[in-house]
This record gives C-alpha cells, structure tokens and sequence, in this order.
C-alpha cells in the first residue's frame, strides 16, 4: 500500500521539526523570564503534540478538517513568530555572550521561520492545494 506524500504533508513534517527543535534549543537556553518561558514552552510543546496528531489522523485516513486545520495553521503563526521574537529580543539585549545566547538567538530565529511555514501551510490548506 503506497502512500502519496503531499507538498503539505512535506511542510507539516518541516513544522514538526521545527517545533522539536525549538524544544531542544529552549531546554538550553531557558530566559529566566517566566512570561517568555511559559509561552516559549507551551508553544512548543503543544504544537508538538498537534502535529503529531495531525499526522496520526493522516496516517489512519481520518484527518482533520480543513477548518480547524487553518485554525491551528493561523494560530501557530501568531505563536510561534511572537515566542520567537521575544527570545530575540530578549538574547539581543542580553550583554552575556556566549552558547547560552547563541542557542537563544538560533530559538528565536526557528520559531519565527516555522511561523512563516504555518502561514504557509495555512495559505495551501485555504486554496486547496495538496
């Protein structure tokens, strides 16, 4: 039984690999500001786990709808991009340099572009493109 790997499927993987990394990079290099680490973290992880989902739903023929799937698409825009540019700001303002701040920076920079690949993916689901 051969499976079609859809462009979206490609950009949800890419989303979800992201999001694993952004993880990775946020357990070594935590701010210290509880607000940035609180929606740093639950972003993260709880996109993590909706991805995961999202492909346990593709993998058994029963996905999500196109509604709700913009929805998260839209949403995880608007959460990854503001996780990711208050890490910037915050390692940019930071005077300590050092790995502690690179991973920061590398953080902020990721979220962001996953940011930018839920706009997309949001966009594809909207036009119908698979």
């Amino acid at each position: 039984m051969a499976m079609a790997i859809s462009r979206l499927s490609i950009i949800k993987f890419l989303e979800l690999l992201l999001a694993v990394a952004c993880i990775g990079l946020h357990h070594k290099s935590s701010t210290g500001d509880w607000n940035i680490d609180t929606l740093s973290a639950a972003t993260f992880g709880g996109f993590v786990i909706i991805l995961i989902g999202g492909f346990a739903g593709y993998l058994v023929s029963a996905p999500i709808s196109k509604k709700i799937d913009i929805f998260y698409s839209l949403a995880g825009c608007a959460l990854f991009v503001t996780a990711g540019a208050l890490n910037i700001k915050h390692y940019e303002d930071s005077w300590t340099k050092g790995e502690w701040r690179d991973y920061g920076l590398a953080k902020g920079s990721l979220a962001i572009i996953n940011g930018a690949l839920f706009l997309l993916d949001g966009l594809i689901t909207w036009r119908g493109d698979f």
